[in-house]
């Protein structure tokens, strides 16, 4: 007999695929850097878990598939989000479009040698991204890695946190291993309590958590 492992292909030794589904869960934001003259601004996208996907797809053999999860506009700006994952080999067939909102805007400023961020994220269409819990678990479907952040819950509404982790515990039951990294933004929630309470309600659905990063 074979083993087999989960993921999107069947694998047995001596096969010649094997493959993993490597799911990111998060807010992806347009990045606005200054670009070495007075008022002129350099545009990127960028975002922890965003960040993460892209890694692990320049990384990892092609026998692992790495998606994305996040909720975006219909916009120019969205748009190019989607093209631009694509095109680096992200899977993002379980992005959800809105038609209301669009994605995230922050800049980075350097004064002195010190950077500061500033951030337009309130109406962001990432903040819906756990609204629908059929649609999470349709993205969670089969993974063998699902990965999300601090940041992640930070964004959401209190209904928004519960679906997502509850989607992550119906995922975990089916076998996917969770990998949450606590990413600690104070600014994000209302205060110390509410933080702490967030983090440790999504750590309670890893299997796997990281180091926690206090900016």
């Amino acid at each position: 007999g074979g083993t087999a492992w989960r993921g999107t292909g069947a694998v047995a030794p001596g096969g010649t695929r094997i493959s993993w589904r490597i799911i990111s869960i998060g807010e992806a934001l347009l990045e606005l850097s200054a670009a070495g003259e007075t008022d002129l601004w350099r545009l990127g996208i960028a975002g922890d878990t965003f960040n993460t996907a892209w890694y692990l797809r320049r990384l990892l053999p092609k026998a692992f598939s790495v998606d994305y999860f996040t909720r975006v506009g219909t916009g120019e700006f969205s748009q190019q989000m989607l093209d631009f994952l694509a095109a680096e080999g992200v899977g993002t067939g379980h992005i959800a479009r809105d038609p209301r909102r669009e994605i995230g805007l922050y800049a980075i400023s350097l004064k002195n040698g010190e950077r500061s961020f500033s951030y337009w994220r309130d109406t962001s269409a990432a903040k819906l991204l756990a609204d629908d819990p059929a649609a999470l678990d349709r993205a969670l479907a089969g993974a063998r890695v699902a990965y999300f952040s601090g940041i992640s819950v930070a964004i959401l509404s209190d209904q928004g946190r519960a679906n997502l982790r509850a989607a992550l515990d119906r995922a975990r039951a089916d076998g996917t291993t969770v990998v949450f990294d606590p990413n600690l933004r104070p600014r994000l929630w209302p205060d110390a309590g509410a933080m702490r309470a967030g983090i440790e309600a999504a750590a309670g659905t890893q299997a796997i958590a990281e180091a926690a990063a206090v900016p």
